[in-house]
């Protein structure tokens, strides 16, 4: 099932074609851990509980991830977690509360393009 979720920056909003599966199969090391502390995530809401519970694994502090909401929105931050929590596993993020803060700033200047990095990592999966 295709949920519609809006990624949201202060200077524009597109709709995301970034489902829950495609998610999953792009970060397969945060769903792991995602089913592990939450169960099966069916919806953006599982997603959400779930990057609360792991940000603090990935060493990302309270206050970045409550900025992220704020700033991207739960849907769009709960998948920035998934990607940093993913990129942290394999060594490519050595400082996941830096990188989101870097997400952030990015998506403040509306040059935040998540799409692109599930699509990438997507392909990379396929790939392999």
């Amino acid at each position: 099932m295709d949920l519609d979720i809006e990624w949201s920056t202060h200077t524009n909003k597109h709709k995301s074609d970034i489902d829950i599966p495609m998610l999953m199969l792009t970060c397969p090391n945060f769903a792991e851990m995602a089913r592990g502390v939450e169960g099966y995530i069916r919806d953006w809401n599982d997603l959400h509980r779930a990057a609360g519970k792991i940000r603090g694994m990935a060493g990302i502090s309270e206050n970045a991830w409550n900025t992220s909401q704020k700033a991207l929105g739960p849907a769009a931050a709960s998948a920035a977690i998934a990607l940093i929590f993913d990129k942290h596993s394999t060594g490519e993020v050595t400082s996941p509360g830096g990188y989101l803060r870097g997400m952030v700033e990015k998506a403040r200047a509306g040059d935040l393009h998540l799409d692109r990095s599930f699509h990438g990592r997507l392909s990379e999966v396929r790939a392999h």
